[in-house]
């Protein structure tokens, strides 16, 4: 069981580099505005996750990617760091229930699509 340890610890410290960071812009007071995450090397290099940040360095938004387009869920925020709204993506196409959120925390609005089409909205701010 203990040589099994040394061995684990490997092969996550391998599967660990598989993913790389680049800042792809900065703010001109030198903090990240665009950060991209590649998995793998070279020209097989895929997109798999970007971060954007306010001037302050407060993340504005955070999205992922599956085979180069938006996949899984965005989420975005306010500069004061609450969320701002929630996107759910499914091969490039807005799909699932998307979230508004006010500035202090509560949903006001869901945007229901599928495969990329508006198909209902709940107004929360009325209830």
């Amino acid at each position: 069981m203990n040589r099994l340890l040394p061995l684990a610890g490997l092969v996550l410290a391998l599967c660990g580099c598989s993913t790389h960071k680049y800042v792809a812009s900065s703010h001109s007071n030198g903090k990240p505005e665009v950060v991209i995450y590649m998995k793998g090397k070279g020209d097989e290099a895929e997109k798999v996750m970007e971060k954007v940040y306010y001037p302050n360095g407060q993340l504005e938004y955070v999205g992922h990617f599956e085979k180069g387009v938006e996949s899984g869920e965005w989420v975005y925020y306010y500069e004061t760091g609450s969320k701002k709204y929630v996107e759910h993506w499914l091969n490039g196409q807005e799909h699932g229930v998307h979230l508004d959120y006010s500035p202090d925390g509560q949903v006001y609005r869901e945007l229901h699509y599928e495969n990329g089409r508006l198909v209902r909205t709940v107004d929360r701010s009325r209830e």
